[in-house]
């Protein structure tokens, strides 16, 4: 069996949780005897391949041309979505919004239309999504998307309010199956080993630097709680500054972090390095406005630390092994944060540890494709 698996635009030059999901499903996959590329953007020639999988469906215009060359091609089509509840997303635009966001605020109201003004902005620095993104003020980017789980063969969701989501807002009729995401073999048994940092107990939060992941509001609910407590509480912060984008916020975090010299910031940290950091950590938080899961929560969960999350998405998955805030709520966010900091290491049940994991991932997804081509 040869699979192509075909991310949007700019995937292997930006990152995202996307990506992650997508290189490793891939690397088990091929484990198992499977051949599979990993490919972004329209020039790609889809002879050879039994079947193509097509990932990220929100914001991105060019997944529906996508969809609609493989379907012409009549190759077997899997989507996974990765979406957002819209719902969240407005409230975000409506109530976080910096830069470029505030005007697409103004001048539009429906979600969907702010996505493609927001898309026209970056084609500014991503030429090849000129043309789909042209098309879709055309076509209509909520049309599109409609169409684009239509035609697919099987829709793989990550959570069953994904799936409720999507047949909500697109009023489509699609066929779904959900498949969770999970972690790497270095997460589950991790060894603490040599400290990476000057420091330990720390709370750690992985993510781009970005208004959705609200770094700025973790970093005044850790000021709020240092102050709180009296203790000389640490924040460490990994994740990529955008170079072109988020310019406001990106001001605001870095005169944060002259402010605050127990904030450490480190731009990126290799994947399987990762469990070093999350290892001498008290806290993983994550306090994003919207996310699909949330892949750190589970990472560094597996790794030791407490729990501090956002979201119903992530409650499907976590359940009670998280303690939870509301996004952009300082108070929240802190309360949440003393409480992870005070309570005991989770008890990670056992089946945590066969569900969550990219081998299952991988096998679950394989057992999928198997079905299609039959």
């Amino acid at each position: 069996m040869k699979v192509l698996m075909l991310g949007r635009i700019g995937l292997f030059r930006n990152g995202g949780g996307d990506r992650v999901q997508i290189e490793n499903t891939a690397a088990e996959l091929r484990k198992m005897g499977i051949e599979v590329d990993t490919k972004s953007g329209f020039d790609i020639d889809l002879n050879g391949y039994d079947l193509v999988h097509v990932f990220q469906l929100d914001w991105t215009p060019e997944t529906y041309f996508y969809v609609r060359d493989i379907k012409e091609a009549g190759k077997p089509l899997v989507l996974s979505p990765i979406h957002h509840n819209v719902d969240e997303v407005k409230r975000f635009d409506d109530m976080y919004a910096f830069d470029f966001r505030r005007i697409s605020r103004l001048l539009f109201k429906e979600q969907h239309k702010r996505d493609t003004f927001k898309n026209l902005y970056r084609c500014i620095f991503t030429p090849a999504k000129i043309e789909p993104t042209l098309k879709s003020v055309i076509l209509g980017l909520k049309n599109m998307h409609s169409e684009t789980l239509e035609m697919a063969d099987i829709v793989l969701v990550q959570t069953e309010l994904e799936a409720a989501d999507l047949q909500k807002t697109y009023n489509a009729n699609f066929n779904w199956i959900k498949i969770t995401n999970g972690v790497g073999e270095q997460f589950l048994n991790p060894s603490k080993g040599d400290n990476p940092l000057d420091q330990e107990n720390y709370i750690l939060s992985v993510g781009r630097i970005e208004p959705r992941k609200d770094q700025l509001s973790l970093i005044k609910a850790v000021d709020l709680l240092r102050k709180k407590t009296g203790k000389d509480i640490r924040l460490v912060l990994i994740g990529k500054k955008p170079k072109n984008r988020h310019f406001e916020y990106i001001c605001r975090f870095n005169r944060l972090l002259k402010k605050h010299a127990w904030v450490k910031h480190i731009s990126k940290v290799p994947y399987d390095k990762m469990p070093r950091y999350y290892s001498h950590a008290k806290v993983g938080a994550s306090v994003s406005w919207f996310e699909s899961t949330g892949l750190t929560n589970l990472e560094a969960l597996f790794c030791g630390a407490n729990i501090v999350a956002t979201g119903d998405r992530a409650t499907e998955y976590l359940g009670d092994m998280a303690f939870y805030a509301e996004p952009g709520n300082i108070e929240s966010i802190s309360l949440a944060l003393e409480k992870a900091y005070s309570a005991e290491p989770p008890q990670i049940p056992e089946k945590m540890y066969k569900d969550y994991t990219w081998t299952n991932t991988a096998e679950r997804t394989l057992k999928l494709y198997r079905n299609i081509l039959k």
